[in-house]
């Protein structure tokens, strides 16, 4: 790492920073636009970097959280921009932190308090790398945490640059392959598959013409994750895999594919175990640990890139889709029309590993147009997109995706349909639900299922019931996107009586913790809204009202915004001038602070006692007088609550 980061802290009198080895800034305090002079270690991160007119009204101070002092940098309407963390407390810094629009996106961490970064994370909507770099020369040694989608990002970047190194960092080492089990054939196999891909990798790399400088890394997919079983033809452990895994790659307005191979999750990490093809004289046909009855040829890893017909028909698809967000109500069925008919030849001509990604692509266009209401012949469409895939007996969870989303787009659908009769609508939607999990119980969209279940007996109030289908789902499917909500839910269903744990970076500048100061000693309500819920806000006209009421020493509100982005919150929170804080992270319903309680629907509110103990995850704004008032009694009636003296600022 370059010395120049080390920059000294003294936490006690919060001055005598500098850059160790320069004079530069001297036993000052630094200035933000000094601050804003740090860069990331590693290349090509995505974060804000000021103008020089923006850098000029940036703030940097020394702030304290978790015990943990650090220098940050603010923009003009206090948002994070850098922070820079000592958190071992021996005053100089370890931790070099990166924001986008308030939101960390990267940080070098310097875990041995050497004065030099060992480690580089990725956070949010970066993703979620986690790279060490041993010999703390600036590059990453190995990966702690990779994706697959983030492994074939590499992928593309080391052929755009002819990077053999970090090609190499994406390849199962020996080590690993010995930990996995595989059985002796098996692993021979691979062994002699990764001893070519080195130089498998150079010849590609310096042999292609279809990715430049200005290529662009679009997606990532792969046929569905399996799990090799223990004892099958002698592997010794379960091991999960992606076979023939595929970056998609955009230069200009032509499309490429690069054919990744297989894919060996290791922990909490994805390798590779052969070179990547590209370039349309590389067919191959389809290969991988999945498949039964074919060898694994080194080198041979894809399907061959997309023919001109299919870039025909993908560059159809990109100006359909665009077209779409544009076209009036009644246009919109024969643009519908056009992207089936794409979609329909895409399935059609792609090689057989890439047709399910095209198909299911066309379930999803027609389960959207149906619920729109301006497609009429989308459920008898995908009726018949159903049987076909059924009678070509295509993949189980293809057909069972095909099946949820006729139930859910015609569920939609009827329920907009004149004197429909919602309580019929409910019971049969439910039915449904229910007959889907009892028939594919393993398919992806039996996630979704359960946590459609578990809502609605929560929704009407039957916590125990809706528990039970949120545990089904959090233990058949630990790893489903709706686990994380399914798992708050389950939290936010128990947690009466227990103590409630919020942390947040607040909208306007500044961080919020529920066991902390100001909020320590005092009835909390914690109120989830958004601008887009209208009966949120018409709770924060009364909630406003009761807390000038009560004078805000025995009872305060956290807001936690559920916002897909900040700007609106920003602009609604400017205008109506709330005294209390409100929390923030991007993702909206999707976000952590909605998972973390399984939040699924607003409003809701929860209120906290003075020990932090929830009284309530459910309350109504007519209901909170009534209960603050059992809990706080008033003053001078001899309680230790009413002596204590209020809770100094730390």
């Amino acid at each position: 790492m370059d010395i120049r980061r080390a920059f000294q802290l003294n936490l006690a009198a919060a001055v005598a920073v500098g850059i160790c080895g320069s004079a530069a800034w001297g036993a000052d305090a630094p200035t933000p636009a000094q601050a804003l002079t740090l860069s990331p270690i590693q290349p090509l991160v995505e974060y804000t970097i000021p103008t020089k007119e923006e850098a000029a009204q940036c703030t940097i101070r020394p702030e304290k959280e978790n015990n943990i002092t650090s220098w940050v940098v603010r923009s003009r309407n206090g948002e994070v921009v850098r922070r820079f963390a000592d958190t071992n407390g021996d005053n100089v810094v370890d931790q070099w932190c990166y924001f986008q629009d308030g939101i960390e996106v990267y940080r070098d961490i310097d875990s041995n308090f050497n004065g030099k970064a060992d480690q580089y994370r990725w956070f949010n909507t970066a993703g979620t790398r986690w790279g060490i770099d041993k010999n703390e020369d600036g590059k990453v040694d190995s990966w702690k945490v990779i994706s697959p989608h983030e492994v074939a990002e590499q992928v593309v970047l080391a052929l755009k640059t002819g990077d053999q190194a970090r090609f190499q960092l994406l390849l199962l080492t020996p080590a690993e392959l010995s930990e996995l089990g595989f059985s002796k054939a098996r692993q021979d196999s691979i062994s002699a598959s990764l001893g070519d891909a080195p130089a498998a990798f150079s010849k590609v790399a310096g042999e292609q013409k279809s990715l430049t400088a200005q290529s662009r890394y679009v997606d990532f997919g792969c046929a569905r994750p399996g799990t090799i079983p223990a004892g099958a033809d002698g592997a010794t452990k379960d091991v999960t895999i992606c076979d023939n895994g595929t970056a998609l790659v955009q230069t200009g307005d032509k499309h490429d594919q690069v054919f990744i191979g297989t894919l060996v999750s290791v922990g909490s990490t994805w390798k590779l175990i052969s070179a990547p093809v590209v370039g349309a004289d590389s067919q191959h046909a389809e290969t991988g640990l999945l498949t039964q009855g074919r060898s694994m040829a080194s080198g041979q890893n894809g399907e061959g890139s997309p023919t001109d017909e299919m870039q025909k028909q993908m560059a159809e698809l990109e100006r359909l889709d665009k077209e779409a967000d544009s076209l009036p109500p009644e246009k919109l069925a024969t643009n519908i029309d056009q992207r089936i008919a794409a979609l329909r030849k895409l399935a059609e001509i792609s090689p057989i590993g890439n047709r399910d990604q095209w198909n299911r692509q066309l379930i999803d266009v027609l389960g959207v147009a149906i619920q729109s209401g301006v497609y009429p012949n989308g459920v008898a469409t995908l009726e018949g997109v159903q049987k076909s895939l059924a009678d070509a007996k295509a993949d189980e969870d293809l057909i069972a995706h095909a099946i949820f989303q006729g139930m859910w787009a015609q569920f939609s659908a009827n329920q907009h349909t004149p004197n429909a009769n919602m309580a019929q609508l409910q019971e049969k939607w439910l039915a449904d639900l229910k007959t889907f999990v009892e028939q594919h119980p393993k398919s992806s969209d039996a996630a979704e299922a359960l946590l459609q279940l578990g809502m609605y007996q929560d929704f009407v109030g039957k916590g125990d019931e809706a528990a039970k289908w949120y545990q089904q789902l959090v233990d058949n499917f630990p790893n489903a996107k709706p686990t994380d909500k399914a798992t708050g839910a389950l939290r936010r269903l128990a947690i009466k009586g227990k103590p409630m744990v919020l942390k947040g970076a607040d909208l306007q500048g500044g961080n919020v913790d529920l066991s902390g100061a100001p909020y320590r000693g005092k009835a909390v309500l914690v109120q989830y809204w958004a601008t887009w819920c209208e009966p949120c806000k018409a709770d924060m006209v009364l909630l406003k009202d009761l807390l000038a009421k009560r004078g805000g020493r025995d009872f305060d509100i956290i807001g936690v915004c559920l916002n897909t982005n900040a700007a609106d919150a920003k602009q609604f929170l400017a205008q109506e001038k709330y005294p209390w804080k409100n929390i923030f992270e991007p993702g909206g319903l999707d976000s952590r602070l909605a998972n973390e309680m399984g939040i699924m629907t607003l409003p809701v509110m929860v209120l906290v006692d003075q020990r932090g103990n929830v009284v309530s995850q459910n309350i109504q704004v007519a209901e909170l007088e009534g209960e603050l008032a059992k809990l706080i009694k008033p003053a001078g009636v001899g309680t230790a609550n009413s002596l204590r003296p209020p809770a100094k600022p730390r």
